[in-house]
């Protein structure tokens, strides 16, 4: 019988003490992690001082585990040190502490990203949370200065029983304070934990809560969880705000959805919260269904109150671009342009926001510092647009295209109806980045304008008839209707291109062309014979009644200079008188040079031929007659008196001029300004 000898082989005995070796690693890792590396505690504390550049104290119990998605840390108590240069007893201070990453999210980790942290639980924990102006903040872990600053840590998992974290950031001018607290007893049927900040954000002071059922839920869920019921509260300066709905995720994806209600004395005030850009407006109250998923916010008004104006919407805010857009469809049944008028640097009232008292056009500065927190495209469909007091209709409908692109702000598109005519146009803004610090002084926006009307009629448009003086409270006595002083259909062009950081500034700076045409028009017969001061005509029409006009040739083409309008062709053309205007109106000081001359083409036994002048400041011109014809025509008459006193009124009968204007002639002028505009 054969005995066969098994030999090993040395590459069996390799593989075996390999293999003896993986699993005495196997083994002592195994150990390691059931025992939680309590060896390790000295070496990272000592390591993350190192990396961090600043006091690190971990203390007993002491649990690390390495194996699995990503490491957890389990302690006693963590505290880690400010970093030089800010004026904080520490940066974090936690009291039973969990705290778990994600290898994935460390490894992919590039410069400028924000740490994210997987949970972070703790039964206390507090924290001072600083950032300077230049943005270098104590959350900064960089280990080189040339470094980007990080943003905030994002923080996926957050649950702690009680604490506070203080936070001075000098980028938002906030110094908040917010406290988390969890409230459990027998009178509870769950535990309710609560959220409150209380401090001060961008100069304005903030208060809030957010209540939750459970154990913070507000920010312990996963992107699966199911909604928790939540309600809170927000006052931030004047603007109040009421949630109710659920909240899936406040520190991680964010989920939110419920109902809001907002109110406030300007929609400027929210975006400041926001970090959004909205129009400085009259008072508003707002309701609104909010939903949030992932990356964007769905945001559906059906009813807000700016002012008097009713407005709704659909919205859809989308922070995944570097830029967030905002994008949706404004609409409404009315909006009141006064409720605008502070974006324009009025007051709500609708006067003057200036500090300069006797101008009409407010000198406040605008805010464009905003136009770099978002993009926007919205369509505007609006049923009615109530101008002021000075417009018997309003327009209706009115719509156009919002956009707003690095800081570009265009109103474009525009389609409107009123009076029976058309309104068409846009407007353009590009603020140049004026938020940007670096450059000092930014400059200063330049703004577009581009306007067209066509056949709109006078008459229907327009309030040109006096004030009646009635007071409060009496009943207006009923007057048969008087004929409008002008008629007729209005068309019309402007093209202007300036440069201001406020309306005053943007009127002194315009260049371009104003066009206007008044056809099939009317006007009064009393102001055309008061125009050219005649006496007797006048009178004569006012025993008989102001019957109007027809006008054989309105037109008007103005030429825009530094904020100078001059008169490039102006006459009104009626088959009695015709009227030319010429002189200036500076935008810039807001003071009117114009004279109206006007030559009668019948005869009148009694007129003055001389020019109206219309001078003075916007808000009180003065209207004046020229006094050199007059006075000439009057020592005329003096000396003739001494011959024979019926002789006195001789220089006051006036042949007129029959031939003064052909319909040719306003024909040619108004090709010329028609050629002007293309």
């Amino acid at each position: 019988m054969e005995h066969r000898v098994h030999t090993i082989t040395p590459s069996v005995k390799i593989t075996r003490w390999i293999a003896g070796i993986f699993l005495t690693l196997v083994l002592v890792i195994a150990g390691c992690e059931i025992a939680g590396w309590p060896f390790l505690r000295q070496p990272l504390q000592q390591l993350m001082q190192d990396k961090l550049h600043r006091s690190v104290q971990i203390e007993r119990p002491f649990r690390l585990q390495l194996v699995g998605s990503g490491p957890r840390l389990q302690v006693g108590g963590l505290k880690l040190s400010a970093p030089a240069g800010f004026d904080a007893p520490y940066f974090v201070d936690a009291q039973g502490l969990d705290l778990s990453l994600r290898y994935r999210h460390l490894w992919s980790l590039k410069e400028g990203d924000p740490y994210r942290i997987r949970a972070i639980r703790a039964d206390q924990l507090n924290a001072y949370l600083s950032r300077h102006a230049d943005k270098h903040a104590s959350w900064d872990f960089e280990l080189e200065d040339s470094g980007p600053a990080r943003p905030f840590p994002v923080i996926e998992q957050l649950a702690v029983n009680q604490g506070e974290a203080k936070v001075d950031d000098a980028v938002t001018n906030a110094q908040l304070s917010v406290k988390f607290f969890t409230e459990e007893g027998e009178h509870l049927k769950a535990p309710e934990s609560s959220v409150k900040v209380n401090g001060k954000f961008r100069h304005l002071p903030l208060q809030g809560e957010l209540v939750t059922q459970g154990f913070l839920p507000v920010a312990t869920q996963g992107k699966d969880s199911p909604p928790i019921n939540s309600h809170g509260w927000l006052k931030y300066g004047a603007v109040n705000a009421q949630f109710r709905g659920a909240v899936y995720d406040l520190f991680g994806a964010q989920r939110v959805k419920g109902k809001v209600d907002v109110s406030g004395p300007s929609l400027a005030d929210v975006g400041d919260l926001l970090d959004m850009t909205f129009p400085r407006t009259s008072s508003f109250n707002i309701s609104a269904e909010i939903n949030r998923d992932a990356d964007r916010w769905q945001v559906n008004i059906p009813a807000a109150r700016i002012g008097r104006s009713h407005l709704s919407g659909q919205f859809a805010y989308d922070l995944a671009p570097e830029i967030p857009l905002l994008s949706g469809k404004l609409q409404g049944s009315l909006l009141m342009l006064a409720d605008l008028a502070p974006a324009f640097g009025a007051a709500q009232d609708n006067t003057a926001g200036n500090a300069h008292p006797g101008k009409l056009f407010p000198d406040e500065p605008l805010d464009f510092t905003t136009y770099g927190r978002m993009n926007a495209d919205i369509d505007v469909h609006l049923d009615a647009v109530d101008l002021g007091n000075a417009f018997r209709q309003r327009i209706a409908p009115l719509k156009l295209r919002l956009t707003l692109m690095k800081h570009k702000l265009s109103l474009a598109e525009l389609e409107a109806s009123t009076a029976q005519g058309t309104v068409s146009g846009a407007l353009t803004i590009d603020a140049h980045d004026a938020g940007n610090t670096d450059l000092s002084p930014p400059p200063a926006p330049d703004w577009g304008i581009q306007l067209a009307v066509r056949d709109i009629r006078l008459e229907q448009w327009l309030k040109v008839t006096p004030a009646t003086g009635k007071k409060k409270g009496q009943e207006k006595p009923a007057t048969p209707a008087s004929p409008a002083y002008i008629s007729g259909k209005l068309s019309g062009k402007a093209k202007l291109q300036g440069r201001g950081r406020s309306t005053s500034a943007l009127l002194k700076s315009l260049d371009g062309q104003v066009a206007l045409m008044v056809r099939q028009g009317e006007i009064s017969h009393l102001v055309v014979e008061a125009a050219g001061l005649d006496i007797a005509q006048a009178i004569g029409v006012l025993v008989k009644g102001d019957q109007p006009l027809p006008m054989q040739c309105a037109v008007m083409g103005w030429q825009a200079k530094q904020g100078v309008l001059t008169p490039e062709a102006a006459l009104i053309d009626t088959p009695v008188t015709l009227v030319n205007v010429s002189g200036d109106v500076n935008l810039g000081q807001e003071q009117l040079n114009l004279k109206l001359q006007a030559s009668p083409k019948n005869f009148s036994p009694l007129t003055i031929r001389s020019p109206i002048l219309v001078t003075g400041p916007f808000v009180d011109p003065k209207v004046s007659v020229s006094p050199g014809p007059i006075a000439a025509r009057v020592a005329g008459g003096v000396l003739l008196a001494l011959l024979n006193p019926f002789a006195a009124i001789l220089p006051f009968l006036d042949p007129g001029d029959a031939a003064a204007v052909s319909d040719e002639g306003c024909q040619h002028t108004l090709q010329q300004l028609k050629a002007r505009q293309h």
